[in-house]
């Protein structure tokens, strides 16, 4: 599977939305007072980025925490629940296991974007996980036996993300260079639910932050990034990009996120 290389123009320019961080904290309020669909955010800080095409720039799972490859096994109809367990699953567990050299697998999230009904393209800077969300994730996930021989070793949770039925035209995945990322550019964010609290992670603005995408992603094409690692190794931030350039008439992106667990070699 290698990476799909083509020529394209090296950068574009697009805007994200940064957090501003404020003394009191940050929260994300979803279905609040029973308002089923609504969520309120805080305030952005939206700044303009150059962003680099990873179809000429190989990016580095062990660096940059990305992986850009040609998946046409993953191009089938995730939008039926019954062909991704028996075809979508079983191809993202043997991809992980060969891409990432993980020893044990487990596909616990698909969240499909863009299409009537389903949620739309995230379009704040941000990562899914905490220091602290990301281990009671794996509790939450698995019985309190496999759960803690888990939690004694190295796992992770990454995110295979991929546009569904057509190319990316509107709103890419655009993603943070970890290498770039300082520890103090990251902060909180409480996500409060009718009935849980969770908490994610946001940046604040940095001159220095280097930032990739896809350009023209299709079906048969997927990124893989690095959402949580109990050793430490960064996180990647990411967000629906506003391209400059976006055609009127470019459609609503359609992709799909599956969240996984991943259990790397003692």
């Amino acid at each position: 599977m290698s990476t799909p290389f083509t020529t394209h123009t090296p950068t574009r320019m697009a805007f994200v939305n940064y957090q501003l961080d404020c003394p009191e904290g940050l929260q994300i309020k979803v279905d609040p007072n029973g308002e089923s669909g609504r969520r309120i955010e805080p305030d952005h800080d939206r700044r303009g980025v150059r962003l680099q095409d990873l179809r000429t720039t190989a990016p580095s799972f062990a660096s940059q925490g990305l992986l850009f490859l040609n998946t046409p096994q993953l191009a089938v109809d995730v939008r039926d629940a019954k062909v991704r367990e028996r075809l979508h699953t079983p191809a993202i567990e043997a991809l992980l296991k060969q891409q990432l050299g993980v020893s044990e697998v487990h596909v616990f999230d698909h969240t499909l974007r863009g299409f009537e009904g389903e949620r739309v393209p995230a379009q704040h800077v941000h990562v899914d996980y905490s220091p602290r969300s990301g281990p009671q994730r794996v509790r939450d996930l698995l019985t309190p036996e496999q759960a803690e021989q888990w939690l004694s070793g190295h796992y992770g949770i990454v995110n295979v993300w991929q546009p569904v039925e057509q190319a990316v035209e509107r709103d890419p995945l655009a993603f943070a260079d970890a290498e770039t990322v300082q520890r103090d550019d990251w902060v909180n964010i409480d996500i409060l639910y009718p009935n849980r609290r969770g908490q994610i992670q946001g940046l604040v603005h940095n001159p220095d932050h280097r930032w990739y995408f896809a350009s023209h992603m299709r079906p048969n094409e997927a990124i893989v990034f690095n959402a949580f690692d109990s050793a430490g190794k960064p996180p990647v931030a990411h967000t629906a990009a506003e391209l400059l350039d976006t055609p009127e008439d470019a459609p609503t992106r359609t992709s799909l996120e599956t969240r996984v667990l991943v259990r790397y070699p003692d």
